[in-house]
């Protein structure tokens, strides 16, 4: 999933996670699976396949394919 990093922070505020904001690797979102990345994010060739979904928050830029299959949701 590219360069995702899950930083896990078990306490009463709940749990954080965080990415990098420009992967040097491809990003695919398998089908059934749900997916958040926190932009402004540059990502070299995203893939959603079907009934796969990706949530981004603020910006994604894609510097190669584009390819939807399944649903991509711009927040913010």
């Amino acid at each position: 999933m590219g360069n995702l990093t899950i930083a896990s922070n078990h306490h009463i505020d709940g749990m954080v996670a965080t990415n990098e904001d420009v992967f040097e690797e491809n990003l695919t979102i398998l089908s059934n699976k749900n997916s958040i990345v926190a932009g402004p994010v540059t990502i070299p060739n995203v893939t959603i396949n079907t009934d796969g979904n990706l949530n981004v928050i603020n910006d994604l830029n894609v510097t190669g394919i584009l390819d939807i299959s399944g649903t991509l949701n711009l927040t913010g």
